[in-house]
């Protein structure tokens, strides 16, 4: 029907005109094509294999996070996918398709929501004592990887910020009456305590790791609002709700008239955490013996990269911040119709912003020194020389034939951060003091030590209490017969 329909159209006209109306039509196709193919930007051409790798992967039942999923899954690798609940049915069922599909069996499901530091903690000492079970098999508890990745699904947790909705607080089990964004627990002290508690089994694990270990964190790409703000910036006060009004004691809705600025400056100061996490694993890696002394050697040599990467915009986020329910805002839901073709046009899917957060997981450590590649020893070099080669043959295509496509190798530095595979130097963060960095990085450490402390007494009150109950059902138990003898 519609090519009957353009014969039609063209016979109409005379030779030239239909001419003329052809190249137009190519010419716009063309464009289209060109702008949907330069939307895309970045994509991984990394081949590594990954068998016998562990990597979390928090928010990975979003758009963006089954992709990254899924391809970690067909590298061989184990995962371990965090979701704010218990796993639901439907998470299983994706977990065992996911099996099914990839032939891999050692993908699982667990229970870690960010925004509350109680379920962090029990995660991480539920995981490291199931790895010890039989998780890993016969082989210790290691880690090579952890990605926090902000869900792009409509109604999910971590999705992003719907403009001018109401702030959501995470109450601690441990402090309910203590009001927690919900939204900074999860981008910011959420991660933190997670990196925190999985630290030493990240040092034991780089020990024995041929390459750097990665922490992945994804922010928004609204961090562009702040970085042109920088007087608008304070790390130090990252709580942006407005102040409640006089005689109300509650607080006002989050955010306030710019809400777009207010997730800026949390993603900037997410990206300003990581950098001093970086800087803090290069110091103790500048230290060691026969180690380099400059700070690009000590960041290339570090065991453990700290990593910020910006997907972009992706189509699931726009349209859950875009569309919300028709009796709400009827007027949003239309321009979101209306808009749906230019968001396919210039967004991301769900597997195109996955090839940034990839790259940052696969791609070669940039700037590595002689020292660095020294210090590893002279087998490990042959080892990873050999898979290099390796993974060539099985491509049938070594870098030239890359450079040859117009394809292009992400090269990673710790404590960067990345977009379209390419790091993104940010002037606003350079200027500040080191001081800074330190204070905001010592304030979530305050608070997540508050946190986990209030949480073990937590447990200890309530393991009591589970004792004392027991002791008094068995003092009942024994009471009972003797009661029965008296009777008789």
């Amino acid at each position: 029907m519609p090519l009957a329909s353009a014969v039609h159209f063209l016979s109409a006209a005379s030779a030239t005109d239909g001419l003329y109306k052809v190249l137009a039509c190519g010419l716009v196709v063309a464009l289209i094509a060109s702008v949907r193919s330069w939307s895309k930007g970045y994509v991984c051409v990394e081949e590594r294999e990954l068998a016998g790798r562990t990597f979390i992967i928090d928010g990975a039942f979003s758009g963006t996070g089954l992709s990254v999923f899924q391809s970690l899954a067909q590298r061989g690798a184990q995962v371990i996918a965090l979701h704010p609940g218990p796993p639901s049915p439907a998470i299983v069922q994706l977990v065992v398709l996911l099996r099914e599909t990839t032939g891999n069996e050692r993908l699982y499901a667990d229970e870690c929501d960010l925004a509350s530091v109680d379920s962090v903690r029990a995660f991480v000492l539920r995981w490291r004592k199931d790895a010890r079970a039989g998780m890993m098999g016969e082989h210790e508890v290691r880690l090579d990887g952890v990605v926090f990745l902000e869900g792009d699904a409509p109604g999910s947790d971590s999705s992003t910020l719907a403009l001018g909705a109401a702030q959501k607080w995470a109450p601690q089990r441990a402090l309910p009456d203590e009001r927690l964004s919900r939204h900074r627990m999860r981008r910011l002290t959420g991660r933190h305590a997670l990196v925190q508690l999985l630290l030493p089994v990240l040092v034991k694990s780089a020990s024995t790791s041929t390459s750097p270990l990665r922490i992945v964190s994804t922010v928004s790409p609204l961090y562009a609002i702040a970085a042109a703000q920088p007087h608008k910036f304070r790390p130090d006060d990252l709580d942006y709700t407005l102040k409640a009004a006089e005689g109300d004691g509650e607080p006002q809705q989050y955010p306030s008239g710019a809400p777009w600025e207010a997730e800026g400056r949390v993603a900037l100061a997410a990206v300003l955490l990581w950098r001093e996490l970086q800087a803090r694993l290069a110091s103790l890696a500048s230290v060691k013996p026969g180690s380099a002394s400059s700070s690009t050697t000590a960041t290339s040599a570090a065991p453990i990269l700290a990593l910020s990467v910006c997907p972009g915009l992706t189509r699931a986020s726009l349209f859950a911040t875009l569309a919300p329910s028709l009796r709400r805002a009827p007027l949003r839901l239309a321009l979101a119709v209306v808009s749906a073709p230019l968001v396919w046009l210039l967004a991301k899917s769900a597997d195109e912003a996955a090839q940034g957060v990839l790259g940052a997981l696969l791609g070669p450590v940039e700037g590595e020194s002689e020292a660095a590649r020294a210090a590893k020893g002279p087998e490990r070099v042959e080892i990873e020389k050999e898979q290099e080669q390796a993974s060539a043959r099985a491509k049938g295509a070594g870098k030239g034939d890359d450079e040859k496509e117009g394809k292009r190798r992400m090269r990673v530095r710790g404590g960067a951060l990345y977009r379209e595979g390419r790091e993104v130097r940010i002037a606003t963060l350079d200027e500040l003091p080191p001081s800074v960095g330190a204070a905001l990085w010592d304030s979530e450490s305050k608070l997540v030590e508050r946190l986990l402390v209030a949480a073990v007494e937590a447990q200890k009150r309530e393991d009591q209490e589970k004792q004392d109950s027991e002791a008094s059902r068995k003092e009942e138990d024994e009471v009972r017969p003797e009661e029965a003898k008296k009777d008789v």
